[in-house]
């Protein structure tokens, strides 16, 4: 009898201490949370977001007129990859802000013969005037779209890539700003935005190429500064670096 009574209470010491083991969750620790969505994109290589430091200078310029040297523009531009050939060949359609200075030489005189028949011309300034500062800007919202070559695109440290593209926006604005000396002594400072006769769209092809995260970029537009017939036909061309900071 005693060794009934001495395996039944070992059995519910040992049921007792079952259920405790279940019920406490005091220790456990829940497993670490996987990576989220935003971030896995966010480190992939899909190169989201791409910034462009820019020289910019016309081509087709009219005689006596001369561009600087440097004459700085910048982009920003996000893309979206859509892979195509695994993550060989992309073509990454987008949105961008693009802006354009031109330092030069000359100032903008319109002649006006009416709606239809307004002219801008550029004059070069007289050797009497020394003028300190003049530069055209203009600034752009983008839809570019860029075909991407990659070579073993699964080692971002070795990852050598080329993107020949296409870019057509709308102007946001535009200004030419002057800085000059008309009499000694004085300094004249001027800035004209919303300028008479310029082209109100653009649009060209561009070029990039790199390394990892770095690289160089081209610029040709197929468009005008001004609007055909109402001013010179300068063709805008930009070249400079491009790196992703993702």
């Amino acid at each position: 009898m005693k060794f009934y009574i001495a395996l039944i209470n070992g059995l519910f010491f040992l049921t007792l201490t079952g259920s405790a083991q279940v019920i406490d969750t005091s220790d456990y620790m829940p497993p670490p949370p996987t990576e989220s969505g935003v971030s896995s994109v966010l480190r992939s290589q899909r190169h989201l977001l791409f910034i462009d430091i820019t020289h910019n200078s016309w081509f087709n310029l009219p005689e006596g007129i001369h561009t600087n040297f440097i004459s700085g523009g910048i982009n920003f531009s996000l893309y979206y990859d859509i892979f195509i050939a695994k993550k060989h060949f992309s073509i990454a359609p987008g949105i961008g802000y693009a802006n354009s200075t031109v330092k030069n030489n000359a100032y903008s005189q319109v002649i006006d013969g009416g709606s239809t028949l307004s002219y801008t011309s550029l004059i070069t300034y007289p050797d009497s005037v020394k003028f300190l500062k003049n530069k055209f800007s203009a600034s752009y919202l983008d839809l570019p779209v860029e075909f991407r070559f990659r070579i073993k695109p699964d080692e971002r440290g070795k990852n050598f890539w080329i993107a020949p593209g296409f870019r057509a926006g709308l102007l946001l604005s535009d200004f030419w700003k002057y800085k000059n000396e008309m009499v000694p002594g004085q300094v004249m400072k001027t800035k004209n935005y919303n300028l008479e006769n310029i082209e109100n769209f653009h649009y060209g092809i561009s070029f990039r190429a790199g390394y990892y995260k770095f690289g160089v970029y081209a610029y040709y537009s197929l468009s005008t500064v001004f609007e055909k017939n109402h001013g010179p036909d300068l063709v805008p061309f930009s070249i400079g670096i491009a790196f992703t900071p993702l």
